[in-house]
């Protein structure tokens, strides 16, 4: 079986040493370089070509290429040939689908162990796409926490991307810069999130997002 070479890209250089310690104790796989954004990604990937690229989900603060599902979109279009691997600590299903819609092959959930890497490394070597455990199942949560998750899951990737920028700190003309789009629509996405979330003010929009753990 090939020897997976993999580059790894993540902004918090601690999570970076967790996961090549414990890539470089499987032989099937080899670590070429780790990196800490989006531009180093992309700088690396057109001079050295991979076998799987596993970035973070989250990796704010590049404007040239954005993270999350921009930047997915954009990997899969100029390097169709690596397997994208997104490791996130976002859990709301209707964004994993977005990323599997996107071509990513595989998920994995920051709230699991990190052997899940090495789990869907080897189902990607198996011809395989991997999807997180419990995906597109229902938990044993409490009526109040389902009531929430429920509005979470309602706004479609596209509001989500738009929050995520908003409860950073971003005005609504960064965002629309960050995620290429007019303005308008930006506005009008966030908007729209704000009636499938129930709120009715910035402050309540900002509140809601960080009590519900939304933006981990």
């Amino acid at each position: 079986m090939t020897r997976l070479r993999i580059v790894l890209a993540d902004d918090h250089p601690l999570v970076l040493m967790g996961m090549r310690d414990l890539l470089e104790k499987d032989f099937s796989f080899e670590v070429t370089a780790t990196l800490d954004s989006p531009t180093a990604l992309v700088e690396h990937l057109r001079r050295h070509p991979a076998h799987v690229i596993i970035t973070d989900y989250s990796m704010p603060g590049d404007e040239t290429y954005g993270d999350g599902i921009r930047l997915v979109k954009y990997l899969r279009r100029h390097f169709p040939v690596p397997r994208v691997v997104v490791l996130t600590m976002v859990s709301n299903p209707m964004i994993i689908s977005a990323l599997y819609d996107a071509g990513v092959s595989a998920v994995v959930l920051k709230r699991h162990n990190l052997n899940e890497i090495s789990a869907a490394l080897h189902t990607l070597q198996a011809g395989r796409r991997y999807y997180p455990p419990g995906f597109q199942r229902d938990g044993a949560i409490d009526a109040r926490n389902k009531f929430i998750g429920e509005r979470i899951n309602s706004l479609s990737p596209k509001e989500y991307e738009v929050l995520r920028h908003f409860v950073r700190g971003e005005s609504m003309m960064q965002v629309a810069e960050s995620l290429k789009r007019s303005i308008k629509t930006v506005s009008g996405q966030k908007i729209s999130a704000m009636r499938k979330l129930n709120v009715q003010t910035d402050q309540e929009l900002v509140a809601f997002c960080v009590t519900s753990g939304i933006f981990p």
